[in-house]
């Protein structure tokens, strides 16, 4: 009994390691064909996780779909959904892979297990029990907290007292005190807003591993991108960036404290 114990309690503490919350996304973008099938929704996998999530409340979307305009403009508003396919010839064993826009790890499940031979009722029961661990969460989207920054009220505008004057008149002699009001102006730093840039050199992809490195004509390596669990989404080494394609067109998302500024890219593969 104390075996037991102490494995269900290892168990919720490495569980607890990887959850860091999922109450902050509003999206799950599961891949469009998995990697250990061949075809899209074969064995009817991907119609099972999109039920799965969706039944949690998550808006789900296939990774090579148009992206809502706040997904487009912060990819961190979902995670990306991969399947960890540990199976043999005796036991299905699988489990759920979640990674957030960095493709930082941010919960693994438990495996699920089946021994059932057919390959659909098997992935489905497999699937379904290791998702219990996600269930378990009971999500409920609670969008990111922006900083609010208080702006102290302006001062108070200024009184300037001149020292009082004499005039001098042959009949009347009289003090005139001269008050000069001196108002401070406030000037706002106007907000950045995002810029869209065109960058028009050609730069080409050249495969290392695990992504590639862009090279221009000269030749110089500009930047090296790095796969994500998503396809035609890369991170770029040493920077807060990701480059992805969209409408056909591939675009470099730089981040920072003012905002995101984004600038496509001519890249050939």
């Amino acid at each position: 009994m104390k075996r037991f114990l102490a494995s269900v309690v290892f168990l919720l503490i490495t569980f607890s390691c990887f959850s860091q919350g999922l109450n902050e996304y509003k999206y799950a973008v599961i891949p469009y064909k998995f990697d250990f099938l061949n075809k899209h929704d074969k064995y009817r996998v991907n119609t099972l996780v999109r039920h799965l999530f969706k039944k949690e409340g998550f808006h789900v979307l296939y990774d090579n779909q148009d992206f809502p305009d706040e997904l487009g403009a912060d990819r961190c508003m979902a995670f990306y959904v991969d399947i960890k396919n540990d199976s043999n010839i005796f036991t299905t064993k699988m489990s759920f892979i979640l990674r957030d826009c960095s493709n930082k790890i941010i919960m693994e499940t438990p495996i699920g297990r089946s021994k059932i031979k057919a390959y659909e009722k098997a992935y489905n029961q497999a699937l379904r029990r290791a998702f219990e661990h996600i269930q378990a969460e009971n999500y409920s989207y609670e969008p990111k907290r922006k900083e609010v920054v208080e702006v102290p009220p302006p001062p108070s505008p200024v009184v300037v007292k001149e020292t009082p004057k004499k005039v001098v008149n042959p009949k009347v002699e009289e003090v005139v005190e001269v008050e000069a009001t001196v108002k401070e102006t406030v000037t706002k730093k106007p907000m950045k807003e995002t810029v869209a840039e065109t960058v028009n050199t050609v730069l080409y992809a050249q495969a290392i591993e695990n992504g590639y490195q862009l090279v221009d004509t000269t030749p110089k390596v500009v930047m090296i991108l790095l796969k994500t669990g998503a396809p035609n989404v890369y991170l770029v080494k040493g920077k807060d960036a990701t480059v992805y394609k969209e409408n056909g067109k591939w675009i470099l998302s730089k981040s920072s404290g003012s905002g995101i500024q984004k600038s496509t890219l001519d890249i050939k593969f």
